[in-house]
């Protein structure tokens, strides 16, 4: 009989673990897929903390390059330094996972 309890609240643990983590995903603002035209745009966005996660994941990053009027090779001046700042993120994003990946093994 008390093993049969034993199962019944662990069920239930189970449950509540799974139904406070649906709760905390509510809140977060990671996203899936980022449109980036500027080096602003992006550093706004990196700056943002999620609540859930800490780190802000962005997704897939889709650089957006634009030309200017009559200069086709000319490339808009927001656009640079976008690249040094898209490995900027996918650095802090590996570090991020590392620092996830010590914690779940503490």
């Amino acid at each position: 009989m008390s093993g049969n309890r034993r199962k019944r609240v662990d069920k239930l643990e189970q449950k509540l673990a799974d139904l406070i983590r649906q709760e905390a995903l509510v809140n977060c603002i990671c996203l899936k897929h980022l449109l980036v035209w500027t080096r602003e745009k992006l550093e706004s966005e990196m700056n943002k903390t999620c609540p859930v996660h800490g780190f802000r994941r962005l997704g897939t990053l889709v650089r957006i390059v634009s030309t200017a009027g009559k200069d086709a090779e000319k490339i808009d001046e927001g656009y640079l330094g976008l690249e040094e700042l898209v490995q900027e993120y996918y650095r802090r994003l590996a570090q991020a996972k590392e620092a996830e990946d010590e914690q779940e093994y503490d």
